[in-house]
């Protein structure tokens, strides 16, 4: 379990599929047009401001979260006041700078979604994510990821977590990372619906890998496991 917050500038969380950043643009300042061989997801956290591509240009607040596909040249630029965001390469890659916009044509591009609905990242072999919520006193199976790294950036109410059977508690603005192959469960530990924004990379099959627990408090695994590597042992 490694814990940050949104308000942390820099790498918050990365590992061989992704990277995790938070970053800051001043009023009326733009990133300069990048682009990723990666796909790329965005979280607003503060401040009004935008996002362009060659032939298209998309408003973004606090309320919104974005994809956008690997290999698309995009721009953020801040509005009138100070922009903070985090942004997520998956897998994670450098960055590529470009002097002016590519108008050749490609597929894919920017899709604006909403943190205040069950929003998810369009399907891709490469991230799985997006807004997940749980109403009070519920809570997500104990679970892991094949392979699969998982974050959380909680938004709204009082989370406990329990990793590899050490429980912390997170509220808005922390972000947790969970390496690939560690147990983990969320519970909504306050009043009001848990609200958090999620990424998991790769988008591995199957997306979830569940446990019984045994007498002796150790987890047996009952999902198969579909990619032919070993199974770390059920105690750990």
């Amino acid at each position: 379990m490694r814990r940050s917050t949104v308000q942390d500038t820099g790498v918050l969380a990365s590992d061989e599929t992704f990277q995790l950043e938070s970053l800051r643009l001043k009023a009326n300042r733009s990133s300069g047009i990048i682009a990723s061989s990666s796909d790329v997801v965005l979280l607003i956290v503060s401040g009004p401001g935008r996002v362009s591509t060659a032939d298209r240009v998309h408003e973004l607040s606090a309320s919104n979260h974005a994809y956008i596909n690997a290999g698309i040249g995009f721009e953020i630029t801040a509005g009138t006041e100070e922009m903070i965001y985090l942004m997520a390469t998956c897998p994670g890659g450098n960055l590529e700078t470009r002097q002016t916009h590519d108008f050749q044509g490609r597929t894919g591009g920017v899709t604006i979604l909403r943190t205040d609905r069950y929003d998810h990242f369009p399907d891709s072999g490469l991230v799985r994510g997006g807004m997940f919520f749980l109403d009070e006193e519920k809570f997500a199976t104990y679970h892991s990821h094949d392979a699969a790294a998982e974050v959380f950036v909680f938004l709204k109410g009082e989370c406990d977590a329990k990793v590899e059977g050490v429980k912390e508690r997170f509220s808005p603005g922390d972000v947790l990372y969970v390496p690939a192959e560690e147990k983990h469960e969320l519970a909504n530990g306050g009043e009001g619906r848990l609200e958090v924004w999620l990424t998991v990379t790769p988008n591995v099959t199957p997306s979830h890998t569940f446990y019984a627990e045994q007498s002796d408090g150790t987890w047996l695994r009952v999902t198969h496991r579909l990619d032919g590597r070993k199974s770390r042992p059920p105690g750990l």
